[in-house]
Formats: C-alpha cells, sequence, structure tokens
C-alpha cells in the first residue's frame, strides 16, 4: 500500500514527526511518500570533502545524521544555496509536480492536522486526493491526524478545522488521534485492495 503524508514541513520537530511515522509505517510495509524526503539533495563524497573543507560540516557531525539531512539543513538554514552544490532549483513547478505524482500513486492520504488552522498545502494536497479518489477504486481514503490536545477538546464541534476540509475527511475517511490506530486503519484499507 502507498500513502501519501501530507503535513506543513516548514519546521525541523515537524519534519522530524513525519519522518519518524514515516519509519513506523515502512516498519509495518506500508510504503510512504513524504515530500519533504524527496527534495533531499544526492550527496556524492566529493560534495562532503568540499563542505568539511569549508567548514560546513565536520567528521564527527557525519555520525549524528544522514548525510543528505545535514546538507538539506545547511540548504535551509541558508548556509550554502543548491547552486552552489551543483544542485538544480526547487521551484514551485518541480515541487507541484513531484508532489501530484506522490498523490496519483498513493492509495490513502494521513494528513497532518496539528496548529491553529490546516496547513494550505495540506488542504490542497486533500482536496486533490479527494478528486483521484472519487474515480479510481485503488484510493482508499484520508486519515485525519489529529495530536493537537487545543483542537482534541474540540472534536464535539469539528475540532475547529474548516468545515469543508473536515467534510471531505469524514466523506472517505477519519480523524485519529493516535499513531497505531492510524496503521490499524490502514491495514484494513490495504486488505481491501
Amino acid at each position: 500500500m502507498k500513502i501519501y503524508f501530507a503535513g506543513p514541513l516548514f519546521t525541523p520537530y515537524t519534519r522530524q514527526f513525519i519522518s519518524e511515522h514515516a519509519q513506523i509505517l515502512r516498519d509495518n510495509d506500508i510504503e510512504p511518500f513524504v515530500p519533504h524526503e524527496n527534495f533531499r539533495p544526492d550527496v556524492s563524497p566529493r560534495m562532503v570533502e568540499s563542505l568539511i573543507r569549508k567548514s560546513l560540516l565536520t567528521r564527527e557531525s557525519l555520525e549524528t545524521k544522514p548525510i543528505t539531512e545535514l546538507v538539506a539543513d545547511l540548504v535551509l538554514k541558508g548556509q550554502i544555496g543548491r547552486a552552489e552544490l551543483g544542485l538544480s532549483p526547487v521551484t514551485s513547478e518541480v515541487i507541484f509536480e513531484k508532489d501530484l505524482d506522490g498523490l496519483t500513486q498513493a492509495n490513502a492520504v494521513i494528513a497532518l492536522l496539528d496548529g491553529t488552522q490546516v496547513d494550505d498545502g495540506t488542504a490542497c494536497e486533500i482536496g486533490i486526493f479527494y478528486g483521484l479518489l472519487r474515480k479510481d477504486p485503488s484510493k482508499k481514503g484520508i486519515i485525519g491526524l489529529m495530536t493537537d490536545f487545543r483542537a482534541l477538546r474540540r472534536a464535539d464541534n469539528g475540532y475547529g478545522i474548516n468545515l469543508f476540509v473536515l467534510g471531505i475527511i469524514e466523506e472517505c475517511g477519519v480523524i485519529l488521534d493516535d499513531f497505531d490506530d492510524v496503521v490499524k486503519q490502514l491495514k484494513v484499507w490495504d486488505a481491501e485492495l
């Protein structure tokens, strides 16, 4: 089963949360498409040596995280540009095409809904997948993952999220607050494929 894991990707802890939970999916034989992981740079040994010479990396830092994450962090923090690394720019067209392909290939979506409102990109991904689901029986549904206790206190009133977005999720899926339940639901849908 292929999953598109949607969520805001603008803070290191949110990216880490999504990546850690994507690994739980992989450990359960579920294949996630994680947007930010698909834009990690290909890192050559020559690039690593260059970054060490420029004092942007140390040999010790190479033992703390995968090299692709270290280099992606340098780019995100503006310490080095993609062009300096010989990498093509990440444009809206590139992001749209890659993420749309991930949605098109997916059988289900997990959408991280935490925050004061649903991230606009996540809402868009929910809508696009819903449109695909209406015409493709291999698309099983959308799971809204809600771990934000502010919203969970308002579960009886739609979690405080946009009612149109909530309506889409409720039409073809469910909102869950425990990742074990997310995995169980995905396994149910996988058995239906």
